[in-house]
């Protein structure tokens, strides 16, 4: 079985920066970083970065399309 990417991953695909991610989820940098790498985070966080990517590329991800370790 194929791991799932990370948002990392998928934000580097698109050419979005770290700091226009956390600007867009309106999040501290390391909170919307720890989402991206696939870290340990509450469900809350993880899915208000990864909307915030949605709307930045226009294209819907959720929490089931990318690595995260727990989001709580």
């Amino acid at each position: 079985m194929e791991r799932k990417p990370t948002l990392l991953q998928l934000r580097r695909f698109y050419n979005i920066t770290s700091d226009q991610l956390a600007r867009a989820a309106g999040l501290p940098l390391y909170q919307s970083y720890t989402v991206e790498v696939g870290g340990f985070t509450s469900k809350h966080i993880a899915e208000r970065v990864l909307f915030a990517f949605s709307r930045l590329v226009r294209r819907r991800f959720t929490l089931a399309d990318i690595y995260i370790i727990n989001a709580a």
